[in-house]
């Protein structure tokens, strides 16, 4: 079938570029490491990131950021990794202002340690909601509403005094999807609701729609699928066709898609595989099974009803 072949040939296209992409060897990178680097000395690679601004729980809330440093001397050759913060009111109502950036720590290289798989430093950065907002001079009623932004700026210096940020990286290293995902800030939004929304998700699905003969998915199709948590509020959906790739084209999870969930109002980012994106509308949810529709953009369809150990907040909404 043509559109069977087109997902076979996509599918090659993007196990070949993984194999391209996705080594921890610079030498295997799509671009020699020291060329892309010419005007760039180093790279603050994010690694990951567990850090959340909530306001119903300032005491646990924090900034947490692991990065891998690189330079033309495997990490080895910068002096410090300098974290700055600032904060952007985004509620004035609430009586609250700007804030300039401020610096929050300087890391020394010596406080980097190399990791046993790429060879490469890395640190944990983590600071308290409460040591940021001392160190700002803010005060919990000027962010209780929500929305506002705490932006993190790294900059790496050099012993020859030059210093590289977000203000001189280039495109191809500062992008948070490609190999170097250095983009030498991170922007964290206060919250005021708690989101718990990760774990195994059981499916029951009604294929309503897609451009082959339905017939494999019916009457439907049962399987498990994770939603993993990227950041607070931010999952990550194994599949949202919720089996259908799997019984109708014998293909993968359609991976890619994300739920971003602020105060029970989800909004749906990303792609899968194949570039589609994804609607979710809720039809019904008693707080232990959600049924949702969805499709995506090529006119594949369904009906799942979802269950999830610890069930659904009632009130969840699709924007």
């Amino acid at each position: 079938m043509k559109y069977t072949m087109k997902k076979t040939h996509i599918v090659i296209t993007l196990f070949l570029m993984a194999l391209g992409f996705s080594c921890t060897d610079e030498s295997k990178y799509p671009v020699s490491f020291t060329d892309l680097n010419n005007s760039n000395a180093g790279i603050l690679k994010i690694i990951g990131t567990n850090s959340v601004i909530l306001t119903s729980n300032i005491g646990t809330s924090k900034y947490e950021t692991t990065f891998e440093a690189n330079d033309r001397d495997r990490g080895r050759l910068f002096t410090s990794a300098d974290l700055y913060v600032s904060f952007t009111d985004l509620t004035p109502s609430n009586g609250g202002t700007d804030r300039a950036e401020k610096l929050l720590k300087s890391y020394p290289n010596a406080d980097f340690v190399n990791d046993p798989i790429t060879g490469l430093p890395r640190v944990i950065m983590t600071h308290t909601a409460t040591e940021i907002m001392t160190l700002l001079g803010i005060t919990l009623p000027e962010i209780v509403n929500g929305k506002d932004q705490f932006r993190f700026r790294q900059a790496m210096v050099f012993p020859d005094g030059k210093i590289y940020t977000n203000s001189n990286v280039n495109n191809a290293i500062a992008g948070t999807g490609g190999v170097y995902k250095s983009p030498f800030e991170n922007v964290v939004t206060v919250v005021v609701c708690a989101s718990d929304l990760a774990g195994d998700v059981d499916y029951v699905t009604v294929v309503t729609g897609a451009v082959v003969p339905i017939t494999p998915c019916l009457p439907s199709v049962s399987g498990t699928t994770t939603l993993t948590k990227v950041t607070h509020g931010e999952y990550g959906l194994g599949d949202a066709t919720f089996g259908q790739y799997e019984c109708a084209w014998s293909d993968t999870d359609a991976a890619g898609v994300n739920w971003i969930d602020f105060c029970n109002d989800i909004t749906v980012t990303g792609a899968d595989k194949y570039g589609l994106v994804y609607s979710f509308s809720i039809v019904s949810n008693d707080g232990t099974t959600m049924v949702v529709d969805w499709f995506n953009d090529y006119g594949d369809t369904g009906t799942s009803s979802l269950t999830r150990t610890g069930g659904w907040p009632l009130g969840l909404n699709f924007l």
